[in-house]
């Protein structure tokens, strides 16, 4: 059974995804509930029947959370840009995946989450050692950090009962 559950801090901010076996170990323990006003649900079979499983689930006890971004690697970036060229919007494949510097190592880009987009191997090649405004080739978006979570949710897709948290 693959049932995610999404942890919820006690102000309902998103802390993470858990499997849905220790989603009921905190439902059990008291130290987790169904936040108010919810109602998607899974059903998980046991031996006296069938138990309603949340499909989100909130701390009673708010945790505090240092915030943190993500590192840049490639995998990263490439989620970031939902696996687009950002410049002509070519769906990536593993044979003409590049990474491209918008502004060019050799001008002092450096290679950090602004400076880094995912790109095909066409475009990468056309644009070469120039800035996108000297080649002619505007970014679709404009490149930006990320955090973990942020990350968690773009690889998950869309999630019906997690709409209310915007995701």
């Amino acid at each position: 059974m693959s049932r995610n559950v999404l942890l919820l801090n006690a102000s309902e901010e998103v802390i993470n995804v858990i499997d849905w076996k220790r989603a009921i170990t905190l439902l059990f323990s008291g130290k987790a509930q169904a936040p108010y006003n919810y109602e998607h649900a899974y059903e998980v079979k046991t031996n006296n029947g069938k138990f309603r499983l949340p499909c989100a689930i909130m701390l009673l006890k708010y945790v505090r959370l240092p915030f943190s971004t993500a590192n840049p690697t490639r995998n990263n970036i490439l989620k970031r840009d939902s696996y687009l060229c950002q410049y002509c919007s070519t769906r990536l494949t593993s044979k003409n995946t590049t990474l491209d510097h918008v502004i060019p190592k050799s001008r002092g880009g450096g290679g950090g989450w602004e400076n880094l987009v995912s790109s095909c191997m066409k475009c990468n090649n056309v644009k070469g050692n120039r800035t996108p405004k000297e080649a002619g080739m505007p970014l679709n978006k404009k490149p930006r950090k990320e955090t973990n979570i942020s990350l968690l949710f773009m690889s998950m897709g869309d999630v019906e009962a997690w709409k209310r948290w915007n995701l």
